[in-house]
């Protein structure tokens, strides 16, 4: 067993931190100086440069949507996100089922547009039926 008593343990281990705690401190406050370009006499204050602000550029303005037709009559691409392509596409069609989706359906809300169909007519024509509960 050793000679030393837990007392003096504890004061060996908060002298080890206080040590390390000045070193730490001292180190980057030498580093900081070496980075703003202070130097060690006090009495001199080199002031730090700074960069000039640089303008921000104007934000381009937003292109307007283009309708990028379907591939069948009366039929468009989604925006990106599903949105619809204009005011006049109202029918939502989803390509795995093959089942295009009127405002009036249920299920209109939660289907995710593959292509827009002006109206249910043109969605019929182009091989897609109506919902079963709608």
């Amino acid at each position: 067993m050793s000679g030393y008593t837990i007392g003096e343990i504890v004061v060996w281990l908060l002298l080890t931190a206080v040590l390390a705690f000045a070193l730490g401190w001292m180190t980057r406050e030498l580093l900081l100086r070496r980075r703003t370009g202070a130097t060690a006499d006090t009495s001199v204050v080199v002031p730090a440069v700074e960069p000039d602000p640089e303008e921000e550029p104007e934000p381009a303005p937003e292109p307007e949507p283009v309708v990028t037709p379907g591939p069948h009559p009366g039929s468009a691409l989604p925006l990106p996100g599903g949105a619809a392509p204009s005011a006049a596409h109202v029918v939502k069609v989803s390509r795995g089922s093959k089942i295009y989706h009127a405002p009036s359906s249920p299920a209109y809300a939660r289907t995710t547009a593959a292509l827009w169909f002006t109206d249910a007519r043109a969605a019929e024509d182009a091989g897609f039926r109506k919902p079963k509960n709608g």
